[in-house]
């Protein structure tokens, strides 16, 4: 089979991009509202940008009900800062939640709807998730406006600079790295699948002149 996006002319009753680039991280980003209370949604077209200093990026289309910005989007331009939560295996059901499209009429506190424990942020004024295991508090930098194809709005692309990290110790393994598997992080794949990260497998790259694998192996680390 081929196809151009476009033109929308697979022949599937589902397109198969989104589940064809996979499995994708969730942007669990929460954000502080104009009025106060806290907002938290997942994004799963969130990845790392670069490590040096470490940034972040993550796309979000407008919202299907009013067209405009979402509401993370607006409360990161407005306040200059957001926060990534790593979904654990065991919020997936909670992470779930928070992706409502709109709230129930007297509800605006996402947390509480989402049935989520919130500790504050060291040094940007936004919830984190208590029980998420890793967290970045991030430093909006720019946004950028990409145009769509007629079918949808436009896409909001954000960029943030990683300023403070939360690791939970209890994951830090004897030899110093995060035990990924333990927390079994929730990815996105298409349509409504999700997965859970339970295993992994280690491959170092072909080895070259040993005076520059030092230089290679720090890349690879995301070492300054």
């Amino acid at each position: 089979m081929f196809y151009e996006p476009k033109n929308d002319d697979h022949g599937l009753p589902h397109s198969p991009f989104k589940s064809s680039t996979v499995p994708r991280v969730i942007g669990w980003i929460s954000t502080k509202n104009e009025d106060g209370t806290d907002n938290i949604a997942p994004y799963s077209q969130f990845t790392n940008l670069t490590y040096d200093p470490p940034m972040v990026i993550f796309s979000a289309n407008q919202h299907p009900v009013t067209g405009g910005p979402k509401t993370t989007v607006q409360n990161i331009e407005r306040t200059g800062e957001f926060v990534y939560n790593l979904v654990p295996g065991d919020l997936a059901e909670e992470m779930n939640k928070s992706s409502i499209a709109m709230l129930p009429d007297g509800v605006k506190d996402k947390f509480e709807y989402s049935g989520l424990e919130r500790e504050q942020a060291n040094l940007v004024d936004v919830a984190m998730v208590k029980g998420a295991p890793i967290k970045y508090e991030i430093k909006y930098m720019q946004t950028t406006h990409l145009p769509a194809n007629g079918k949808i709005a436009p896409i909001d692309v954000i960029f943030g600079e990683v300023i403070g990290v939360h690791v939970d110790d209890k994951f830090i393994m004897d030899d110093g790295k995060i035990d990924i598997v333990g927390i079994q992080p929730v990815a996105r794949l298409g349509y409504y699948d999700f997965t859970k990260v339970n295993n992994s497998f280690e491959m170092k790259p072909p080895q070259i002149d040993p005076k520059y694998q030092e230089l290679v192996d720090k890349g690879l680390e995301g070492k300054v």
